[in-house]
């Protein structure tokens, strides 16, 4: 039985950017006169992870990025491109993460994320209606580590057979299955409430006209 629903923020309750270019493109910037590599802004590395796990500020995260030549921008630039990677909360999700809510279902946020970030996330609508929040920088954790999902089990207080995560990268699908939780793979280009229903209902939650 399904006592909890983690939600994961980018590509499950947040459309984000997908790349470089079009986050570079959101911030105002021309990706091909920023030059260097192609950044991936999905799955965060070197100072991006650091900056998850809480192991710097972002203003060092900023600093690092400049010194390391990334991608020929400036600090300037580079927090512009940070802020863009947030494009808007999907269409739909608030509605059902508040009828979980009245069916007793515990919801949470269980997301790779930074404190920076956080500041934009929780003032999203379906965000701010959650009811526990287990995010990367405070826990000193990212998925795919078994340690988030097991200081979300303790956080919750629900064994991780009853907990149901929604998350758009395969490896965290996978870790979440291997700690013992029920997980669905979503597709950040489908409809997330559509799927988001049927996995709860094949858990066997009925969420009616939410």
């Amino acid at each position: 039985m399904i006592k909890a629903v983690c939600f994961d923020f980018g590509g499950v309750l947040v459309r984000i950017a997908r790349s470089w270019n079009e986050a570079c493109e959101r911030a105002g910037i021309d990706p091909a006169s920023s030059g260097g590599s192609e950044a991936d802004m999905v799955r965060a590395i070197g100072p991006a992870a650091d900056l998850q796990t809480g192991s710097i500020e972002f203003e060092e995260f900023i600093e690092r990025c400049r010194r390391n030549g990334m991608n020929g921008l400036g600090s300037a630039e580079l927090r512009a491109v940070h802020a863009g990677w947030l494009i808007e909360e999907f269409e739909g999700m608030r509605q059902i993460i508040e009828r979980l809510n009245d069916l007793g279902i515990h919801t949470a946020a269980l997301s790779n994320t930074d404190a920076e970030h956080w500041k934009t996330l929780q003032e999203m609508s379906s965000i701010s209606r959650l009811r526990s929040r287990i995010l990367s920088f405070e826990i000193g954790f990212r998925k795919p580590a078994p340690e988030i999902y097991h200081a979300a089990e303790t956080m919750m207080d629900i064994p991780g057979s009853s907990i149901l995560l929604l998350d758009d990268l395969p490896e965290n699908v996978d870790a979440a299955l291997r700690c013992g939780w029920q997980a669905l793979l979503v597709d950040p280009h489908g409809s997330i409430p559509d799927q988001t229903r049927e996995a709860l209902l094949t858990h066997g939650v009925e969420l009616g006209d939410a």
